[in-house]
């Protein structure tokens, strides 16, 4: 998702409501970033480097993917685009994601539906592909861009049979438990968070591990292998010599360390390219960026995920296994040349150091190996002692403006020690603002982190505002 567009979706996001309650700290946020879009284009500007996941860009989608408002069908129609990929084969590109279709000898199989405006796009389109109709739809996981445009396709009579892994089931009731903080962390209106299973399209046929389908007379081989989700799947057609991989592929290094979501599973993943790139697939589509062609091609994609990915895991596992503390360990992970010169491994959306700690979040507890970590305490409580320490938020600011040139990641530790300790002081909140604006501006600002300093400065902008007397 291109910068501009996510922010301009954050500053537009709707104040109010229904499904989930919005806290506070969501209402100061929304309005620090108001302020901050008006106040500092420049910022936005430079943030949009980033195209994100491959697609066109939309404001309006990106900020309710779970609507079916015209407006956002509308929206999504006028960008798609539809690529064919051999007989009977095709890609439709949308905004940050793509759905692939596959004509079959008496119907139409389609893997995966897109967010909750696709499904409307595809009932109009998918009859000006191929009279034969809509039967089956497979869906790669929970995600709300993958599998909420086939909430309008189920609609249709006869019904299409919807198939997922087993694990689906489990990954639905969680998303239903969780919808605030999921709605929150993926920046999406609170009010559209599914809150019951009518909201949802519950998989009609479900199966675990792997397992053959026989549709239209084609074999359809799915293979569960946790990876963005504990419930995804790839799929392998045998007969055209092509695999659908879901959210495995992206284009660039894979979000498997997003701090803001759920467990990854980073083992398995790597597991599952290297199991695509054994079949010597001819053709690859992924469900975030353009199609590939050729077996070489796709072969060398898929190994260095591959190889990323595992060279990320042997260092953690071993440094764990030494004894190593953890904030150590995803503070000096090495990435060799070959790999930061890569254009498939740039980190868009996470760094190398995310992905570590999302190993050591799988394999090991919540203690960062730090002893008086260990016995909970609120972050206020440190950073008061640490700002009286320092001799007040005057001391904190000097050092910290003095340390952003030369060490922003220490410069902004400090800024989050005045501005939890003095939410309501305006050197502190103007430090916090500064800061956070720096670090954004940064050229190699994956989105997921630029994302969370965004947010902190919107906070503090916000905070600013109501200490700031009206002029006359």
């Amino acid at each position: 998702m291109r910068w501009t567009a996510l922010l301009f979706s954050l500053v537009s996001a709707p104040l109010l409501a229904a499904g989930f309650p919005l806290s506070t700290d969501d209402v100061l946020v929304q309005q620090g970033r108001q302020l901050l879009a008006r106040e500092h284009p420049d910022v936005m500007r430079h943030m949009g480097r980033n195209d994100g996941f491959g697609g066109a860009s939309s404001a309006q989608i990106a900020r309710a993917m779970l609507s079916d408002a015209p407006a956002l069908i509308a929206e999504a129609r006028s960008k798609m685009v539809i690529e064919p990929q051999g007989p009977g084969m095709w890609l439709i590109r949308f905004p940050y994601v793509n759905v692939a279709v596959i004509e079959t000898r008496d119907s139409l199989v389609l893997f995966d539906s897109g967010y909750a405006s696709i499904g409307h796009v595809l009932k109009d389109v998918l009859p000006t592909l191929s009279k034969k109709p809509l039967k089956t739809i497979i869906l790669s996981h929970t995600h709300v861009d993958h599998s909420y445009g086939a909430r309008a396709l189920v609609q249709q009579t006869p019904r299409p049979t919807v198939i997922a892994s087993a694990e689906m089931l489990d990954a639905i009731e969680t998303d239903l438990r969780l919808g605030g903080s999921i709605g929150r962390y993926n920046n999406q209106p609170l009010a559209l968070q599914p809150t019951d299973k009518s909201h949802v399209v519950v998989p009609d046929v479900t199966f675990k591990g792997r397992k053959t389908f026989r549709i239209g007379g084609e074999d359809f081989v799915l293979i569960h292998a946790p990876g963005e989700t504990e419930d995804q799947i790839w799929m392998w057609i045998p007969g055209r010599k092509t695999i659908v991989t879901a959210d495995y592929v992206q284009g660039f290094l894979p979000n498997a360390g997003n701090g803001k979501r759920m467990q990854r599973y980073v083992e398995d993943w790597s597991a599952a390219m290297r199991e695509m790139a054994a079949l010597k697939p001819e053709r690859m589509l992924p469900m975030h960026g353009a199609a590939v062609s050729g077996t070489p091609q796709i072969t060398q994609m898929l190994t260095t995920y591959s190889d990323a990915l595992d060279h990320i895991v042997d260092q953690t596992i071993a440094r764990l296994n030494a004894g190593d503390r953890k904030d150590a360990i995803a503070a000096s992970i090495d990435w060799p040349e070959q790999f930061a010169k890569n254009p498939l491994l740039d980190p868009q959306y996470n760094r190398p150091e995310d992905i570590a700690r999302m190993v050591m979040k799988r394999w090991t507890g919540w203690w960062d190996d730090v002893p008086s970590h260990f016995a909970a305490m609120p972050f206020e409580a440190e950073a008061r002692e640490a700002v009286a320490l320092a001799g007040g938020v005057e001391a904190i600011d000097a050092r910290a403006r003095a340390l952003l040139p030369v060490n922003s990641k220490l410069a902004a530790r400090l800024a989050d020690w005045a501005y939890f300790a003095a939410p309501d002081n305006p050197k502190a909140l103007r430090l916090a603002i500064d800061v956070y604006l720096a670090r954004l501006s940064e050229p190699d600002m994956p989105v997921q982190e630029g994302l969370i300093y965004f947010d902190m400065a919107a906070r503090a902008r916000a905070r600013l505002e109501k200490l700031t007397p009206p002029k006359s």
